[in-house]
């Protein structure tokens, strides 16, 4: 029977301790800076700031400036849930949950734009 050395027993432990640490690593890097990134939205009517909401709670609420435009918060995403806007582009929008997305209701003038609490706000890419 042929036998191969490519690998032996030692280069096995070897891989699979440097896996197992690795997994340790990424494991505590997120733990430990995902307590310093909250993310929050920003319902703003006529470019005015109106309101900050937590994602950290499953709910459905509408802004008393205008009752008729709901939002659900859902999984730390939030979305238009009913608006009586013509449209319903920004219902049709659904779920948004990154720092930096952004979804807008044009007619009731009312925006919706994800914020984290980070100091640096990179950004991906610029156009």
């Amino acid at each position: 029977m042929y036998k191969s050395n490519f690998f032996n027993k030692k280069d096995i432990y070897i891989i699979i301790s440097l896996l197992i640490i690795s997994f340790i690593i990424y494991y505590l890097y997120n733990y430990i800076f995902a307590k310093y990134d909250t993310l929050y939205a920003e319902i703003s009517i006529n470019a005015k700031e109106k309101e900050i909401v937590l994602l950290d709670e499953n709910k459905v609420f509408s802004v008393k400036s205008n009752p008729h435009v709901k939002f659900e918060i859902k999984d730390n995403k939030i979305r238009f849930l009913e608006s009586d806007c013509p449209d319903k582009i920004c219902v049709n929008t659904g779920f948004i949950g990154i720092a930096g997305q952004t979804a807008v209701c044009l007619p009731n003038k009312m925006s919706l734009t994800i914020k984290s609490n980070k100091s640096d706000n990179d950004f991906d890419a610029v156009s």
